[in-house]
């Protein structure tokens, strides 16, 4: 096996150094090389936030108060900054004498000697005094040898070790930190919390039909009741604006600890991003950027779902598919709705699945079948619009449906060449497909088939035949068609800048 190449700047040994030094289970394949990129990320945002901070202070360095701020700023729970170094004093010469008769001199800072026994009769440090339950006390670690038993030190009989049990996806009611207790008025208390416990009711706890459908009776359950009323609330009501931010902090928690739970949760975790979304009372736009991980990390993470060997729930559940479909519709809400005032967002959505789609599957990190985070990124780059999906996955001439058909080829060799079935990566660009008609052409009706399936598969590969003859009536003539207008033409596309579509709601690539 070869060893893990580091991809950014945060070491995978400082992870792996971590996992060794706390009482948790060995880390799997990929899942260093994955912490360490988490990391870096909210490193990364930290800075950004901080170097406002510093700017703002018509400054040029950057100060440890800046972090403070900028965690403060974030929502992240604040740590012990040590305050800012004392100016060194002056420095001290030690003549040395030397062979020529003169005298030499080393400069150096003389240490300054502290008596520990006044130093702790000090007050405390202002950050530590401000904590709770923080000061000052002495105890033995041990005597000669021996560690006495006081409360201060671990029983003799408590053994570390790694957790037998798994770990269990939780999406209940969370509980606000102090501060928030102590900022937010009482009915806002209650009322994130009632909102919370109703958007993801507990699925393995009432097992029955999927989010949205009836009952044996004909009638919604009263989990999905409650759950559509508080999505209803998420979408309109005002309130939303005084609890926003542990809102959107409790929604990234969640889809980052439901990625490997049921379906079903991720489906209302879904609809609870989409339902934030489409709340016109709110302003959002400073918590985009906390957005964005949860949603792409739900269309290109592999696994997705609970995997075999697992428990796994009772009752219907919506496919991988369904749930990485509707995530991706989401993601094109944030896209015609910020696109335009952030001209850099669309590009790195863009560069970020485009590089997912261009990855090997035998270099995915994961051991779980990759299928799925190549079925995701078609499906985001389909929904940021018809343009984005001429340029990636269409390519000049069709050529990117040829890497698409060697895919299929390496993720699904079971299957039978030319018959689709049971493909989502197949499903997948057969809706970009159709988007990229659409835009072509919205007037034409597709016309019937005339193209042959052999020259379907010498222009695209024999693993797309099916969408473009069987199911798609005149889908492989008007890809065709549209193959040899731009061999036609002369020159190709030279340059390419993403921005947002109009009312139209696509997202363009002029």
């Amino acid at each position: 096996m070869a060893p893990s190449q580091m991809m950014g700047i945060y070491p995978v040994d400082s992870i792996v150094e971590a996992s060794h030094s706390l009482a948790l289970d060995p880390l799997g394949p990929g899942a260093a090389d994955l912490l360490a990129s988490d990391v870096e990320y909210r490193i990364h945002l930290i800075i950004q936030e901080a170097r406002k901070f510093m700017i703002n202070g018509k400054r040029q360095t950057l100060t440890p108060e800046d972090i403070e701020y900028a965690m403060e700023a974030l929502n992240v729970e604040p740590i012990l900054v040590p305050p800012r170094s004392l100016p060194s004093g002056p420095f001290a010469a030690v003549p040395i004498p030397s062979a020529s008769g003169g005298t030499n001199h080393i400069y150096h800072v003389p240490d300054e000697e502290i008596d520990f026994a006044s130093f702790l009769k000090k007050p405390l440090p202002t950050g530590v005094a401000n904590s709770a339950g923080v000061s000052w006390k002495a105890h033995w670690l041990a005597v000669e040898g021996v560690q006495p038993a006081v409360p201060e030190n671990p029983a003799p009989n408590a053994k570390a070790g790694p957790s037998r049990q798994p770990p269990v996806p939780q999406t209940g009611p969370p509980s606000l930190r102090a501060s928030a207790k102590s900022t937010l008025p009482q009915e806002l208390q209650v009322y994130f919390t009632r909102l919370t416990a109703a958007l993801v009711p507990s699925l393995s706890a009432a097992p029955g039909p999927l989010p949205g459908q009836l009952d044996a009776d004909g009638n919604l359950p009263d989990a999905e009741r409650h759950r559509q009323a508080a999505l209803a609330s998420v979408k309109e009501d005002q309130a939303m604006a005084g609890v926003l931010v542990y809102f959107v902090k409790w929604l990234s928690e969640s889809v980052g600890r439901c990625l490997l739970g049921t379906m079903g949760t991720l489906g209302c975790l879904v609809d609870c991003l989409g339902a934030i979304l489409g709340n016109e009372s709110v302003f959002l736009e400073p918590y985009i950027h906390q957005l964005l991980p949860p949603i792409l990390s739900i269309i290109l993470a592999v696994p997705l779902g609970p995997q075999a060997g697992s428990a796994q729930p009772s009752g219907p559940q919506p496919s991988p598919y369904d749930i990485r479909s509707r995530a991706a519709d989401v993601l094109g809400m944030v896209a015609r709705q910020y696109g335009a005032g952030y001209p850099g967002l669309i590009p790195r959505l863009v560069s970020t699945l485009k590089s997912a789609l261009d990855s090997s599957p035998s270099h995915t990190g994961s051991l779980a079948h990759p299928a799925g985070r190549y079925e995701g990124a078609v499906l985001g780059l389909t929904a940021l619009g018809a343009s984005v999906v001429r340029e990636t996955i269409w390519a000049p001439a069709g050529n990117g449906l040829k890497k698409i058909d060697g895919l299929c080829g390496a993720l699904y060799p079971e299957a039978v060449a030319g018959k689709g079935k049971g493909r989502g990566l197949v499903k997948a660009t057969e809706a970009a497909l159709q988007k990229l008609l659409r835009s072509t052409n919205p007037d034409s009706k597709p016309s019937a088939p005339a193209t042959t399936p052999e020259a379907i598969a010498e222009a695209f590969g024999q693993n797309l035949v099916v969408i473009m003859t069987k199911k798609r009536a005149g889908l492989g003539n008007e890809m065709i068609r549209l193959r040899e207008e731009e061999l036609a033409r002369s020159g190709g596309l030279t340059g390419a800048k993403v921005e947002a579509g109009g009312a139209g709601g696509d997202v363009e690539m002029i």
